[in-house]
């Protein structure tokens, strides 16, 4: 049973390890080649871009927990219909969100706070990333639905060659042909490309191919496919809208400088996001299987087992960066001024890390367990509670009342975790 649930967990938390790296990396890249102004853009544009990669994750495990539940009650039909139907979902999103950002996405960069110099620079890296936007929504989509075949050590070879690239492409396009912002877009673009042609391999063996029939839209399977996808996109795109507003707030309490210093502490939090992610994505086949099953003893330990990991991993990845708050100013090459807010706002972001560890793996299993209105009032109602907070503490603690929103948002959804569990 636990080299089972190893034989799922560990190449998930290492393909998400390496994506992480991968973020880390970017944007020392970035910072190196352009300063403040290019981590400042990125940071903008972000949450346009992470539509992408959300849109195709949510789609991917909303399949993924309704093909699992299904195999694990003996329904193999439409386990195989949810598969199906998925790859119809990826690619009619995929254009039409596609469409949306090319026609909208000069001004909605504009809201987001990109004026004057920064506008260019993350209109450019927004276009960029689009000309791949259909390949990211099926190469992020396509990953959950192999794992759900027992294709976990695949998966993690296809998203970690797809960031291998990445990074070597990175390092060629930005600082060696001196393409700046334009070279970090296409770098993703290609690393992403990799991925999908490795997903394509897997599908075209024999013993993993469907009927086309099976793409043809079923109304009620979408319906459930959806019901559960909110909650993946929600964990995987929230978090793009808190950079929003505290891009905004952080540009009004302390400048341009105070955004470059948010966008680093962003790469290096997001790395703990995906891990822990990775964590929870990885056990996601065996807790919807033992759910469908009705094995609530097998369902049990893994559960057991998925938060130990987490939180873990949550409590080391704080220590560790509270411990190294002076050596990541100097990677990232911000100026002083950014380096100050970086160092003074590390102990807040250190309890961000720690509180990840318990509230990203209990959205995880609430949603491969089918309970899916709990995941939902953890996912949204951290945006809501985001929403407040970063326009109440501002007004009392300054600059500083940013820095500790997200730190405050996490202490709350921790205890509605730990209520939800405990029913």
């Amino acid at each position: 049973m636990g080299r089972q649930y190893m034989k799922y967990i560990f190449p998930s938390m290492l393909s998400f390890l390496l994506t992480g790296i991968y973020s880390i990396v970017d944007g020392i890249f970035v910072g190196r080649a352009m300063g403040d102004a290019g981590l400042a853009a990125i940071n903008i544009a972000w949450p346009l871009v992470a539509l992408i990669i959300s849109l195709g994750t949510g789609i991917g495990m909303g399949a993924s927990v309704v093909s699992s539940i299904n195999n694990g009650a003996g329904n193999t039909k439409k386990a195989l219909l949810a598969e199906g139907n998925a790859f119809f979902l990826l690619f009619t999103g995929s254009l039409l969100l596609t469409l949306i950002l090319l026609l909208t996405g000069k001004p909605a960069l504009f809201l987001l706070g990109a004026k004057d110099g920064l506008l260019p620079i993350a209109l450019t890296y927004l276009r960029y990333i689009l000309i791949g936007g259909i390949v990211q929504v099926f190469a992020t989509g396509m990953v959950p639905l192999m794992r759900n075949h027992g294709a976990s050590f695949y998966a993690m070879c296809s998203m970690a060659l797809g960031c291998i690239v990445n990074i070597i492409l990175d390092y060629y396009f930005v600082l060696v042909l001196n393409l700046g912002i334009k070279g970090a877009a296409l770098a993703t673009v290609f690393g992403q490309v990799i991925t999908l042609f490795m997903c394509g391999a897997f599908y075209l063996q024999k013993k993993h191919r469907f009927p086309l029939s099976l793409l043809k839209p079923d109304p009620s399977m979408i319906r459930s496919i959806l019901r559960v996808a909110v909650s993946p996109f929600g964990l995987t795109y929230l978090p793009s809208i808190t950079i929003i507003f505290m891009n905004l707030q952080a540009l009004r309490y302390g400048g341009e400088e105070a955004v470059s210093a948010y966008a680093v502490l962003a790469y290096i939090i997001s790395f703990m996001e995906l891990l822990v992610q990775g964590i929870g994505d990885g056990s996601q086949p065996l807790l919807s299987l033992s759910e469908g099953s009705g094995n609530q003893k097998t369902l049990k330990t893994y559960v057991k087992w998925t938060f130990l990991l987490g939180i873990g991993f949550g409590l080391l990845g704080a220590v560790s960066f509270f411990l190294s708050r002076n050596l990541i100013p100097l990677l990232y090459g911000t100026s002083d001024m950014a380096a100050n807010y970086i160092v003074h706002a590390t102990p807040a972001f250190s309890l961000i890390m720690a509180l990840y560890g318990l509230t990203k793996p209990a959205v995880s299993y609430l949603y491969a367990t089918h309970k899916v209105v709990r995941s939902t009032i953890l996912v949204y109602g951290e945006i809501l509670l985001t929403l407040v907070l970063v326009f109440i503490l501002p007004l009392f603690l300054g600059l500083d009342g940013v820095w500790y929103t997200i730190p405050a948002v996490q202490g709350i959804l921790a205890l509605f975790c730990i209520i939800f569990l405990k029913k």
